[in-house]
């Protein structure tokens, strides 16, 4: 209806329509180019080579093939800082982690 009354102003919407969507664009590559300098910092400081796997999953992916071979996963896996990351429910019972709530409120570690 608007452009009917006034068609005269179609280009100025055109225009403005573009300037927004260049502006939006140009914003978006700007994230873009931070988060991939973010990655690259990242992988830098961890000594992560850029597309591999993080080593959590590269402990994971190891202890589930040494587990179907029937021997003991790697002893790192136990690690309090992987424990609550890795999804045990992969892993058989006996290769499984003692629930720490057992030692609840004492010196062990779980």
């Amino acid at each position: 209806m608007f452009h009917a009354v006034f068609p005269q102003f179609t280009s100025v919407f055109e225009y403005w329509s573009r300037t927004v969507n260049d502006l939006m664009w140009d914003q978006w590559r700007w994230f873009d180019a931070q988060y991939a300098a973010g990655i690259q910092w990242l992988d830098a400081a961890t000594g992560a080579s850029p597309g591999s796997s993080n080593p959590l999953q590269t402990l994971e992916q190891k202890a589930i093939e040494r587990v179907q071979k029937g021997l003991a996963p790697p002893r790192e896996i136990y690690e309090a800082q992987y424990r609550s990351q890795i999804d045990w429910s992969r892993f058989p019972e006996w290769a499984r982690p003692i629930d720490p709530e057992v030692f609840e409120g004492s010196g062990h570690e779980g």
